[in-house]
């Protein structure tokens, strides 16, 4: 039945045709065939463990079989606006899946996983769309291979499952970076599988676990923040909620430790180039946040695009065994980044060939290439490297036990297919999850002579700049599209207009949220605004960046337009009160909005971006957010000894101290930013009281009691710091160790009790060759919270 239906798609059948028998496809796709299932292959009992069952399976393969299983291959070489003779197919999201291009990639090339990338949505981009999609592809694959094995299908899905045009989205990992709410993280993961599992994306391409480094960086907004104690613990939470209670043994859907290691700070803050990391810094202050990740679970690592110390990280044995798998003890699967492998040869040159570029990869530790497009290539190019011994046998059949026992713990073998009629369901779910999300992450920055929370009826207020009610602009990048919602507000690409979510915007929060006796006027021209401005009791000015992904977002001089930063200073100048959100993926230079009556940081809020934004500018919600990045100013640096216009009288030479990144110790503790790093305002105050620290069984804990002093009820962050007092130039001032969200009612105390592994102290010892691991040094310590310290000794 399943090869009647897909010939029907053969040839110029119209994509009427097409959708049709994709709609018969999804009442047949939810019991494997019986040719897929034969009772004789051990490998498909399933009351054998998956690593028995992979190596069941792996001694039956021929070596062609095992070469297609270490490749991915995007979906557009199974699309075409026609069968093409050749059955070599290179589509786009209009055309459909073509049976020759599935049997030259499935079939005849063996391919063992299919991408989904930035922009390659089906014609139908719903849930069911996407469901009906990979079906097909599924039961293909299936089908007609030998040995009946299905694919593992790779999405993107850094803030939700970002594809389908409706889809709940939640703020980018930055803003959820604000919220230091670990379980928020994990309910966000939930809620993202859910999603994937719904519409077959099983191998869930998140969370970013690269730390926050340079603001210039075009993916700096997927970053958590730039403490590897707090991305380490969100992206950890994340990890759990998207692979569910099975966690590494019998994950729902995969989750992705990404992008190994050290991708976010390249030597000039743009995106895939060269990384000088000292090996010290590397080990103590970059691999942390993967290795919290690792350490939850995480089933497989990809690659981080660049070269570090000189190396490309895929061809870097350093990084992907010495310490990924020694060190680190990381046993699934390790994927390069998109079309890294050949890259070896093409834009490094470090091999001469694409067949010396993977060898160079695998040899390294890469288990499976994102190849892209060239699907016979890589097997032909493998195939020598196998024949020549540029590669191992023992390699190749390594890499592929790994791949072969996530599908076996996916349960791919034992329910390959998904239920088209419940997708819709779960990709549009989870909007109060969402509204949560953002109402969290908003960050007060400043609110001079307590202007916000305005009264829900005041009687005018403006409402204007390019922000205000741009969903693409609040959703960012990997939403719909790569570079963002498709019909205007991305940094380039056009493509379908039809194609906006029904996201709330600002505009449309502040209008659900005032009484209906509030005019509430709203306009992008300049000189209206400020006009409206003079009569009204205020105005709320939306500013930041378009959307962008990866190197298109990079940026020399992150910073607010000057369009934006113009209109800003002419409303301003009525004296009336005016308050700034910036919805961005990263701190700008703010420019006058510096002293503004009022300032949010939304970040890139997501689908409900624009309710959390009223929630906060109205009082239903106390703002809680917290820098998890240090923010710089874009004025002239200040400090001892110099002054804004060049040497002080001392005869110094000019200095323009660090700002980027602070994390309050290390190298550069005497930054100098406009907000520093853990800063956010509240509507209420908070104190704290009481600290206490002890250690036993190499963990640390501390105990404390914090109170709400203020009138209004609220959430407030309590990070705890630990100071190390030997002398060495190189050890952090003080390092986030661990931290806490404590909600309070008005007068309110709580005593929280905050505890953390001794290994978050862990320091290379001095010597720089990469050989010596971390190791906890035996000593006096310092627990901080606030002006609070409690002394600790931690014997090792």
């Amino acid at each position: 039945m399943i090869r009647t239906l897909l010939s029907q798609i053969h040839g110029k059948r119209r994509q009427t045709t097409f959708v049709a028998a994709l709609g018969l496809l999804a009442a047949a796709a939810l019991v494997p065939s019986a040719a897929a299932n034969p009772a004789s292959k051990s490998w498909l009992n399933a009351k054998e463990s998956p690593s028995v069952r992979a190596s069941q399976l792996l001694r039956e393969l021929t070596l062609e079989e095992k070469i297609g299983q270490m490749d991915q291959i995007v979906v557009g070489n199974l699309r075409a606006p026609t069968a093409p003779a050749n059955g070599i197919c290179s589509g786009g999201n209009n055309d459909p899946l073509q049976t020759t291009c599935l049997q030259t990639v499935l079939a005849n090339n063996k391919t063992g996983s299919i991408l989904s990338g930035g922009s390659d949505n089906p014609v139908d981009n719903t849930g069911a769309g996407w469901a009906n999609q990979y079906n097909t592809i599924q039961h293909y694959a299936i089908d007609n291979s030998r040995l009946h094995i299905p694919i593992i299908y790779g999405v993107d899905a850094v803030h939700g499952f970002g594809h389908p045009t409706e889809a709940t989205l939640f703020p980018q990992q930055i803003g959820m970076g604000a919220t230091w709410d670990t379980s928020l993280a994990e309910a966000a993961g939930v809620a993202t599988k859910q999603q994937a599992l719904a519409t077959g994306g099983n191998w869930v391409f998140a969370p970013v676990q690269d730390i926050s480094r340079d603001n210039r960086w075009g993916r700096y907004y997927e970053t958590w923040a730039e403490a590897p104690a707090l991305a380490g613990a969100l992206g950890a939470a994340n990890i759990e909620g998207l692979q569910g209670s099975g966690g590494y043994s019998k994950p729902e859907v995969a989750a992705t430790v990404k992008h190994f290691a050290g991708y976010s700070q390249s030597l000039n803050g743009h995106d895939r180039a060269e990384a000088q990391l000292p090996i010290r810094y590397l080990q103590d202050t970059i691999l942390p946040a993967y290795q919290q990740a690792i350490d939850a679970g995480a089933s497989t690592v990809m690659v981080d695009s660049g070269s570090v110390n000189g190396i490309p990280a895929d061809a870097s044995h350093y990084l992907l065994t010495t310490q990924l798998r020694d060190r680190m003890h990381f046993q699934g699967v390790v994927i390069s980044d998109y079309n890294d492998v050949p890259a070896l040869a093409s834009a490094y040159h470090i091999a001469p060939d694409l067949a010396g570029a993977i060898a160079a990869a695998v040899n390294a530790g890469v288990d499976m290439s994102m190849e892209v497009n060239d699907s016979a290539g890589w097997d032909a190019a493998l195939l020598k490297d196998v024949q020549t011994g540029a590669v191992k046998k023992w390699r190749i059949d390594q890499a592929v036990r790994r791949i072969l026992t996530l599908k076996f713990r996916l349960g791919l073998f034992d329910h390959p297919f998904v239920d088209p009629s419940k997708a819709n369901a779960a990709v549009t779910a989870n909007r109060d999850l969402a509204r949560k999300a953002a109402d969290e992450s908003v960050t007060l920055l400043r609110n001079q002579n307590s202007t916000l929370p305005l009264s829900p009826n005041v009687g005018k207020l403006v409402v204007t700049g390019p922000s205000a009610d741009s969903v693409t602009n609040q959703l960012g990048g990997w939403s719909v599209s790569w570079q963002g919602v498709f019909g205007g507000g991305q940094v380039c690409c056009a493509g379908p207009a039809n194609q906006i979510p029904s996201a709330t915007t600002v505009l449309a929060g502040i209008k659900n949220a005032v009484s209906p006796s509030t005019q509430v006027v709203y306009t992008q021209d300049q000189a209206s605004a400020v006009s409206e401005t003079s009569s009204a009791d205020a105005a709320v000015v939306v500013v930041g960046e378009n959307a962008y992904a990866e190197a298109l977002g990079d940026d020399p001089s992150p910073q607010l337009k000057a369009s934006q930063k113009a209109l800003i200073s002419a409303l301003e100048a009525t004296g009336k009160p005016v308050i700034v959100v910036v919805v961005a993926g990263r701190p700008l230079g703010l420019g006058p909005a510096e002293t503004a009556s009022a300032l949010l940081m939304a970040y890139q809020p997501g689908t409900e971006g624009g309710s959390g934004v009223a929630d906060v500018l109205f009082g239903s919600v106390n703002p809680s957010g917290k820098l998890p990045v240090t923010w710089p100013s874009d004025a002239p640096v200040q400090q001892s000894g110099f002054n804004s216009t060049g040497p002080s009288s001392l005869g110094d030479e000019p200095k323009f101290f660090d700002q980027l990144p602070g994390t309050n110790g290390g190298q550069g503790s005497g930054y100098n930013p406009l907000y520093p790093f853990g800063f956010g305002l509240s509507y209420t105050t908070f104190g704290t009281s009481g600290l206490t620290a002890s250690t036993k069984h190499n963990t640390v804990t501390t105990t404390f009691t914090v109170t709400n002093t203020g009138s209004k009820s609220g959430a407030d962050i309590v990070p705890v710091y630990v100071h190390q007092a030997i002398s060495d130039p190189l050890v952090p001032n003080q390092r986030l160790a661990g931290f806490t969200r404590v909600q309070l009612n008005a007068g309110e105390s709580k005593v929280v009790t905050v505890s953390f592994p001794t290994s978050v102290l862990a320091l290379t010892p001095g010597d720089i060759d990469g050989t010596a691991a971390p190791r906890v040094p035996s000593g006096a310590y310092q627990a901080r919270v606030g002006t609070l310290t409690a002394d600790v000794t931690i014997n090792h």
